[in-house]
């Protein structure tokens, strides 16, 4: 399993979260590949991530890049770092060997075996995500969707790096970023949806248990929650705020 994340430093606490209970809930850690993204993480917090990852007999890989190429591209939503690009370049990070990768945002925690996630064929497809709550069709159509499509959350992104390779997935998004600054709200995820609308697999809700999911729709056993929106955890009460300190004080972060 190659699992992908991306992070700034002053979300390495968080994603150090993730990464506890990721770890802690799977029963085969020796089969997990795990590399960040970044390109200001401390080294302080970066053997901060590499204790926690090292106390499950894994190991991760950083990929550090310059992010002077991402400059341009705006950040419409105060909450979302520009770390949120990065996952649209992952099939050109990852060896051209690697043809399947899970991404995952900081901001979750994983309370069920990731392995179940990871075995879902997409062989058909481009990615499977779970579908967003709540966009309208006039969101849609301004983003050339057509309305009996549906729209992706991207927080997790089960991605068949092969196909996003051979059809130049990555360079499409990056395009249509840059032609359409007016049009974006939702910085790549309305991007990577404009372009793959009719080519990914929707998944059940309980792998990405958005906030915006939480209030319309109860799951009583989320294999992962995510704590989409700005009232996270860490600032805010929170349904699942003891899921985060239990993981948190697991982590043994602070010490």
């Amino acid at each position: 399993m190659h699992i992908v994340l991306a992070s700034n430093d002053n979300y390495a606490k968080h994603l150090g979260v993730m990464l506890q209970s990721l770890l802690g809930n799977s029963k085969n850690n020796a089969n997990i590949n795990i590399y960040i993204i970044e390109s200001n993480i401390s080294s302080k917090n970066k053997l901060k991530l590499q204790r926690v990852v090292g106390r499950f007999d894994s190991e991760v890989t950083f990929i550090t890049i310059d992010d002077n190429f991402f400059n341009s591209f705006e950040r419409k939503i105060k909450h979302i770092s520009k770390e949120t690009y990065y996952r649209i370049i992952i099939p050109q990070l990852l060896s051209r060997d690697i043809t399947k990768a899970l991404y995952l945002d900081s901001d979750m925690i994983v309370m069920e075996d990731i392995s179940k996630l990871w075995n879902i064929n997409i062989d058909d497809y481009f990615l499977a995500a779970v579908e967003e709550s709540g966009i309208k069709n006039n969101r849609k159509e301004s983003l050339s969707i057509p309305t009996e499509c549906s729209y992706f959350n991207a927080g997790l992104l089960l991605i068949n790096l092969q196909k996003w390779r051979e059809n130049n997935v990555s360079a499409q998004v990056i395009q249509f970023i840059k032609e359409n600054p007016t049009v974006i709200k939702l910085m790549d995820q309305d991007a990577l949806n404009a372009v793959l609308y009719d080519k990914w697999l929707k998944l059940d809700p309980k792998w990405n248990y958005t906030s915006d999911i939480q209030k319309r729709h109860q799951i009583d056993n989320p294999a992962i929650i995510h704590f989409t929106g700005k009232y996270k955890p860490w600032k805010f009460e929170h349904p699942f705020k003891q899921e985060y300190v239990n993981y948190l004080n697991s982590s043994q972060w602070e010490q």
